[in-house]
């Protein structure tokens, strides 16, 4: 199969991924009068763009991260992106309650979280790479404990801390999903322009930086590309985890390794991905409401996980 055919064949599943989730939910649209069709307009459809576009956002910023270090198992909550980003909006919904201050401390807290990381990783010389995990792991626990410090000294705002944290679509319109369309557009120009280069960093750091490569500021621009990315979904629907871990590695078993197909097909797997882990969350409970789309996306990403530590960890 041809590199056009996979990406027309994937772009066909969105489309119908997202027309499921547009016409089925707790609430029937059919017949689609036209009542139901401002229901579609209004509701779902900015719900299902939102679901696609994070998922789009998540998948490619795990595919950044895993081209970065090399390892299969970096990805935004194994790194302390999300969680640090998780923090920072925590900090500010609690304090300031706006979304733009939501966004701008969520960014500002993952990129300090990331900073942290990459210099302990730095001083650990040959094994950086694992070390970013290990220490990616280790923010995540400390962004977890200011999170419960946030959760018990501020009891009013509670609910909407765990209500955010638990991952949700509900929230999407077509402004945020502007913006972050926005955000991917711009960088998947950077990166597809770049992607000779881009492909250097499949090599060890030797044979890249004999190629020509900055190895070293390479990747320095993918934290914070990937930081934004993460920091932007996670201050926008909250924290929906192991979409970057799952997606892109389902994209090398099934479809290849070359970078055009990861930098192309993973964004697009990811759409698919979280769009009907959105429509599952939505009609799973029997007598109405709704499970956090987080919620489905971590237990699924808990079982890959371990199931990938099990093949592979030894060779990680």
């Amino acid at each position: 199969m041809s590199a056009k055919t996979r990406t027309l064949a994937l772009l066909g599943v969105l489309l119908l991924a997202i027309l499921a989730g547009a016409l089925f939910g707790q609430v029937s649209v059919f017949p689609l009068d036209s009542e139901n069709l401002r229901l579609i307009w209004n509701f779902r459809l900015p719900r299902v763009l939102f679901a696609a576009i994070n998922g789009a956002i998540l998948a490619l910023a795990g595919v950044l991260y895993q081209i970065a270090l090399r390892n299969p198992m970096a990805d935004g909550f194994t790194t302390g992106a999300a969680s640090s980003a998780a923090f920072g909006g925590c900090l500010a919904l609690v304090l300031w309650g706006s979304s733009t201050l939501i966004s701008l401390s969520a960014i500002a807290f993952a990129g300090a979280g990331i900073f942290v990381v990459r210099r302990i990783a730095t001083m650990a010389g040959d094994g950086a790479r694992v070390t970013i995990i290990l220490a990616g792991i280790a923010l995540s626990v400390v962004s977890g404990s200011g999170i419960s410090f946030l959760k018990y000294f501020f009891e009013d705002s509670l609910g909407s801390m765990v209500f955010w944290l638990m991952g949700g679509l509900s929230a999407g319109t077509f402004a945020k999903i502007g913006i972050l369309a926005l955000i991917f557009g711009a960088s998947m120009t950077a990166l597809w322009l770049d992607r000779k280069r881009l492909a250097l960093l499949f090599l060890d750091d030797y044979s890249a930086q004999t190629s020509g490569a900055n190895v070293r500021r390479m990747r320095e621009a993918l934290f914070v590309l990937t930081t934004i990315l993460v920091a932007m979904s996670v201050s926008f629907c909250g924290v929906i985890g192991f979409l970057g871990l799952m997606v892109p590695h389902a994209v090398r078993a099934l479809l290849g390794n070359d970078i055009k197909t990861q930098l192309v097909c993973s964004p697009l797997l990811g759409s698919i991905a979280l769009v009907l882990f959105d429509l599952v969350s939505r009609i799973i409970l029997p007598h109405g409401g709704e499970l956090p789309v987080g919620i489905i996306t971590s237990v699924a990403g808990g079982i890959f996980f371990f199931l990938l530590l099990m093949r592979r960890g030894g060779r990680v």
